[in-house]
């Protein structure tokens, strides 16, 4: 029957063990629902080197609670389970910010069978306590222990450089050490030391808590990521024509004044044919890091397809007019191209789409009268007669996918 008694060492692990067992459960599920979602290895990774911590921990509680024989070879394979766990989740968190190279692959395989090695030689009978028993002898793992310490200060040296949260990374690191100093201390040199028992319940709970939290942050930055992506067009890192067209029809619904600019650039397809894509992609880049410049704070910049770029801005039709000419006129001066840009302010009950095709239209009326330069689409809508205007706009729209 189990002992229904905890003497204070007990107690100790019973906490230590339990709070481990729920922080690794957490991660764990955080895991398996990464690897559920991207096969990624390093979240593969991440998962066995939890599972290894859990069995281990679970192999403590069980322990503490006396549902388990403290016999000595599970103290030792719970050893050696602790330094491959240790080993893989810090290789896990690496392979969290980059692909594993073979460098870093020889490193993990050869982390794995050094700890074996040095297992093997511990078990053999009388390796770690001179004249005893082999069972004896499992008691106490200094080898192990010893190799234990040394990993924290070597992933310091591997990782921390590397790791996009440097500062939690070696905080845990730390941590870990000042557990395994601890439970060295205890164990060989002062095992009375109250300090020491305490430092050795507590840190591990430390240690797994700053571990949750890297892993925590890091799950938010490959969400936001992702995020990103499905907004935001890969080349040019402007939004996206679905995304920009919502924030312009929420913007039109505050009420405040609001100017949409349209740039095509000026004979793209022949800077395609004569330069190749790599030279129109960088041409195509450098103009709207300068729509993001000039937008930045009043505005929202986007992709609208091809060479098409667009951009709304906050603040009086003139404020943006002038944001529209600044646009082309530096990019005259910056780039090999120019553009051509249609500017409408928006009206009461205007659509986003029916805001655009206006401004649409206002571009190709600079396509149409000689290129590197801004109209004004109130210009257009004067001349215009009224009944015609929706018809025209239409007409323009459909006219400015041409390659002009």
């Amino acid at each position: 029957m189990p002992d229904s008694t905890f003497a204070p060492d007990r107690l100790g692990l019973l906490f230590s063990s339990a709070v481990a067992v729920v922080i690794v459960g957490l991660m764990l599920f955080m895991s398996y629902r990464l690897l559920h979602s991207n096969r990624r290895q390093a979240y593969r990774s991440l998962l066995v080197s939890l599972i290894f911590i859990l069995i281990h921990h679970l192999l403590q509680l069980t322990l503490a609670l006396g549902l388990t024989p403290a016999e000595s070879f599970l103290n030792f394979g719970g050893k050696l389970l602790q330094v491959y766990a240790f080993i893989v989740i810090n290789f896990a968190i690496f392979e969290l910010y980059h692909r594993r190279r073979p460098r870093t692959r020889l490193w993990f395989y050869g982390l794995l069978t050094t700890g074996l090695l040095i297992a093997m030689g511990e078990s053999l009978p009388g390796a770690s306590t001179p004249g005893a028993s082999w069972a004896n002898s499992l008691q106490t793992t200094p080898a192990l222990d010893g190799y234990l310490l040394m990993l924290a200060p070597l992933f310091v040296l591997m990782f921390a450089p590397h790791i996009g949260q440097p500062r939690k990374y070696l905080a845990s690191l730390a941590a870990a050490t000042v557990m395994q100093i601890s439970v060295i201390a205890g164990t060989y040199w002062i095992p009375d030391s109250k300090l020491l028992a305490t430092l050795s319940v507590l840190m591990p709970v430390i240690y797994y808590l700053l571990l949750f939290i890297l892993l925590f942050e890091r799950v938010v930055e490959l969400l936001q990521s992702v995020y990103r992506s499905s907004i935001t067009d890969g080349l040019t890192n402007l939004y996206n024509r679905r995304y920009f067209s919502a924030r312009l029809e929420q913007a039109l619904h505050t009420g405040r004044p609001l100017g949409v600019i349209f740039c095509d650039i000026d004979n793209f397809k022949r800077l395609n044919d004569s330069h190749g894509h790599h030279k129109a992609d960088g041409v195509l880049k450098q103009i709207a890091s300068i729509l993001m410049e000039e937008t930045e704070g009043v505005g929202l910049a986007g992709r609208y397809g091809g060479e098409e770029l667009v951009a709304f801005l906050i603040g009086p039709g003139l404020s943006s007019l002038q944001a529209a000419e600044t646009i082309r006129s530096r990019t005259e001066k910056e780039s090999i191209v120019t553009v051509s840009i249609g500017f409408c302010m928006a009206e009461p009950d205007v659509s986003a789409e029916a805001l655009l095709k206006r401004a649409d239209q206002a571009m190709y009326h600079s396509k149409t009268t000689g290129k590197n330069r801004v109209t004004d689409y109130a210009e257009i809508a004067r001349e215009q007669e009224p009944h015609k205007t929706d018809s025209s706009a239409e007409s323009g729209y459909g006219r400015s996918r041409r390659n002009i």
